[in-house]
């Protein structure tokens, strides 16, 4: 009987932990978000290689935590090959993954945002000698972000960001991308 109410205990819980997003959601008209962009970008202070029109893609991961408050992971991928070298580099792209909170502010057809966040970047590419070349670091990520509703569940959005990377050349990296949102 004893352990009938440790089962029933446990699952209170459990049900209960999957109340919490609903809990979250009821403050929105969602509760998670995936987004889907294109992009260009580049780095403010490659040389050479310094062009702005590199392209690229990302992809968020999003929850609402409170009221215009997201947890936003972003994920993506910015080929850096629009000049022929970047740096000592040739054929580089950066990839990175970051996380960060967003406040959302509410406007009457659309909602703006900003966002910090931490992430881990890499860059790779061929070095001058024909060998790959990788490097792993840490950033810090500051952005803007805009997103115009379509449906309740789909938006279109976009975002320009600034990116503090700690590579050994280069460091400060800009990107910008539009795309759409999907809300559940």
């Amino acid at each position: 009987m004893i352990g009938n109410h440790r089962l029933l205990g446990r699952l209170l819980l459990a049900f209960s932990l999957l109340l919490l997003p609903a809990a979250a959601g009821a403050q929105e008209l969602y509760t998670y978000t995936v987004g889907v962009f294109g992009g260009i970008g580049g780095s403010l202070d490659a040389d050479p290689g310094g062009s702005l029109t590199n392209t690229g893609f990302q992809l968020n991961l999003g929850l609402v935590t409170e009221p215009r408050t997201h947890l936003v992971l972003r994920t993506g991928r910015l080929g850096l090959d629009k000049d022929k070298l970047f740096g000592s580099l040739s054929n580089a792209d950066m990839e990175y993954v970051t996380i960060g909170g967003e406040y959302r502010y509410g406007e009457k057809y659309y909602d703006s945002g900003v966002y910090v966040a931490l992430g881990a970047y890499r860059l790779n590419g061929t070095n001058p000698s024909g060998r790959d070349s990788r490097e792993d670091t840490w950033g810090v990520s500051v952005g803007f972000t805009g997103e115009m509703p379509v449906r309740r569940w789909l938006g279109v959005q976009a975002e320009i960001s600034g990116h503090y990377v700690d590579f050994r050349e280069q460091e400060i990296f800009v990107m910008g991308h539009v795309g759409l949102a999907f809300h559940f």
